[in-house]
């Protein structure tokens, strides 16, 4: 299964969504599709979706397309919570060990001809939130990424 919606309660602030996906790109439209439902019964300001989406699509991509070198099947958990000023993300897997705080930058082209398709997500993922966080507890990488609900 791609998805397994594991817990989703509350209506406002305190509301929860707990998801748990295999680490396979169809899980990706899915998981989409429940947050963005979820999202818009107790939050649906368009410009906090679109952050949401984009975060959303951009930090599960990473971790499905290079967090698993073994490509075995891996659980991916992902929990939404909402606060009074805040959606918070909080992405966790068992992959290798990766800090995209730490990233290096991308080098803007500087020209078209130089430019190549790809590497900016994580750059998008910090424009979009208000803060990110990341840890590794357990052996897991646990990112936490809030976004602005106003």
């Amino acid at each position: 299964m791609a998805l397994t919606p594991a817990a989703s309660d509350g209506d406002g602030a305190g509301a929860r969504l707990l998801l748990l996906l295999a680490n396979r790109r169809d899980a990706l439209d899915e998981a989409r599709i429940q947050v963005i439902e979820w999202l818009e019964r107790h939050s649906p300001a368009p410009k906090l979706v679109f952050n949401v989406e984009l975060i959303l699509e951009e930090t599960l991509m990473n971790v499905i397309w290079h967090a698993h070198p073994d490509h075995a099947e891996h659980l991916i958990r992902l929990e939404l919570e909402l606060d009074a000023d805040d959606v918070v993300m909080c992405f966790e897997d068992d992959g290798v060990p990766f800090n995209p705080l730490q990233a290096t930058p991308p080098v803007p082209p500087t020209s078209l001809d130089d430019a190549v398709p790809g590497g900016l997500g994580l750059l998008l993922v910090r424009k979009c939130a208000r803060s990110v966080t990341y840890q590794r507890v357990d052996g897991n990488n646990r990112l936490t990424v809030r976004v602005a609900r106003h």
